[in-house]
């Protein structure tokens, strides 16, 4: 096969000339840069993950191994079955407690498994040469399990929150997150510890008298740790969560680090007092825990309550400020800042089938991100890089919300708050919806329910103010919405912030 010439082959072409001239600069081989190959941060993930379950796995069997040791093969094995029994309903109170943004499910068992494997196993390595220093190992001694083993306890649980607070910074939200996370870590220290404590006792009084012996002295050590005092260890921590969840939230640096300090020092000041009661009452036990646990323990259970409360008022807040700026309509609010509208949407959702149900859900994790993402901006607790996290979450936000079914609003029209001039009640009715971009006006859908789900019973015609679809943003500004006429709003941001909360 020949290929056409350029000319006649007995006339070359004189040659182009040099593509790069005489003392020019020369070509330069191509220089990857530093940005990751698709890909690349998924595989690291996944080594990250594989070296923490290695780790936990080694720790966990370490510290199995040394609680065998001291129990038994017996004791280890009624230890573990009586254990476990509080886990389960405890970890179920702490996620009903996070119900607004439930944390993942990967550092929910990663704050367990710490607490199991490598807090036990740092506390009983310290505590035991402390003792043996002290010559308690085997005196019965308790000045160890006064002093050094709420030190040593607190700080290894402690140190978890902590940690997960750094890496999740942007996502740890404050109080309730901590509180959740220290629950988490408590439940698995108490579980290894039961397991010793119970299977200890268990093989001391088999041994003397018999294994019916046993299983009572374990049975009443089970109903004194696992069902009278199974909040103590997350109790504790509780108050080192206090500390993280509200330096956190605030901008003074002196508070950020105090705060955790102060938190932790009462967390080893009240596990030093219940261990000395425990230690030193005697008979009088009961008496230290009617005074002092169990009042302890409802004034968390209350302040835990009120946090999550005010939790729901934040959301709200910050959401009445898209609100304003025509993102969300009021009637949106209590659908997603109260634990009823909550519930009410996605029961309504579920009637349409498994999409409808997710497309609820997702609507409510991304508002309620979107309105933790505006509380920290207000508070000025996160970098200028959260205006552009913002804008991706409204987008999302916008995306989701034809997908939704909503419910009718009438059961929840009296949580909408009247603005000043009557601004959001003139939401309510027909005509011109909140101040912002984009119209608002009825419901349209392919179906007569609208939201695209034929017979539904969401955006219905009697429903009025509701949106024919989300404000799209001016095609004055390419980034943000413009506030009302005459504010000023900070640089990128949507008008001016309201004062915090």
């Amino acid at each position: 096969m020949s290929y056409p010439s350029g000319g006649p082959a007995e006339s070359p072409q004189a040659a182009a000339g040099p593509a790069y001239p005489p003392g020019g600069p020369q070509p330069q081989p191509n220089v990857l840069g530093t940005h990751p190959v698709p890909g690349q941060r998924r595989n690291q993930g996944v080594l990250i993950g594989v070296v923490i379950v290695v780790v936990f796995a080694v720790a966990g069997l370490l510290i199995f191994g040394i609680v065998a040791r001291a129990t038994g093969l017996g004791g280890f094995a009624w230890g573990l079955l009586f254990a476990f029994v509080p886990v389960v309903p405890v970890i179920a109170v702490y996620l009903w407690l996070d119900r607004y943004e439930p944390e993942p499910a990967k550092y929910i068992i990663f704050a367990f498994c710490w607490g199991a494997f490598i807090a036990t196993l740092a506390a009983i390595f310290i505590n035991t040469q402390v003792a043996d220093l002290l010559h308690e190992a085997h005196s019965g001694g308790n000045r160890s399990a006064v002093f050094v083993a709420p030190v040593v306890e607190e700080f290894a649980k402690g140190s978890v929150i902590l940690l997960l607070a750094l890496v999740r910074r942007k996502e740890f939200d404050g109080i309730i997150d901590g509180l959740v996370y220290a629950g988490m870590v408590g439940v698995g220290f108490a579980f290894t510890e039961n397991i010793l404590y119970i299977g200890r006792i268990f093989d001391e009084l088999s041994k003397e008298s018999g294994s019916a012996a046993g299983l009572r002295g374990a049975f009443l050590l089970f109903l004194l740790r696992c069902l009278a005092t199974p909040f103590a260890h997350p109790l504790f921590t509780s108050f080192t969560a206090i500390g993280i969840g509200v330096a956190v939230r605030h901008r003074s640096t002196a508070v950020r680090y105090l705060a955790p300090i102060v938190g932790y020092l009462t967390a080893v000041l009240a596990h030093g007092l219940w261990n000395a009661g425990a230690s030193w009452a005697g008979g009088g036990f009961i008496a230290v825990y009617v005074i002092l646990m169990f009042p302890l323990f409802a004034a968390m259970v209350a302040f835990a309550l009120v946090m999550r409360s005010r939790e729901g008022q934040m959301i709200a807040s910050r959401l009445y400020d898209y609100v304003r700026f025509g993102w969300l309509i009021p009637q949106d609010v209590p659908l997603i800042a109260t634990l009823r509208g909550r519930k009410a949407l996605r029961q309504n959702a579920k009637r349409y089938g498994v999409q409808a149900e997710t497309a609820a859900k997702a609507f409510q994790h991304n508002a309620t991100e979107l309105a933790y993402l505006r509380d920290k901006i207000v508070r000025q607790v996160i970098g200028p890089e959260a205006l552009e996290t913002e804008k991706q979450l409204l987008d999302e936000l916008r995306r989701r919300r034809p997908s939704v079914p909503f419910p009718p609003m009438p059961a929840f029209a009296q949580a909408v708050p009247q603005g000043p001039g009557g601004m959001y009640a003139a939401s309510m009715g027909p005509g011109p919806g909140p101040v912002g971009p984009g119209p608002v006006g009825p419901p349209v859908g392919p179906g007569p329910g609208g939201g695209g789900y034929p017979g539904g019973t969401g955006y219905q015609p009697a429903q009025p103010g509701y949106p024919s679809g989300q404000p799209s943003y001016p095609a004055t500004q390419s980034g943000y919405p413009q506030g009302p006429p005459g504010a000023q709003g900070s640089p990128g941001g949507y008008g001016p912030y309201p004062p915090s909360q």
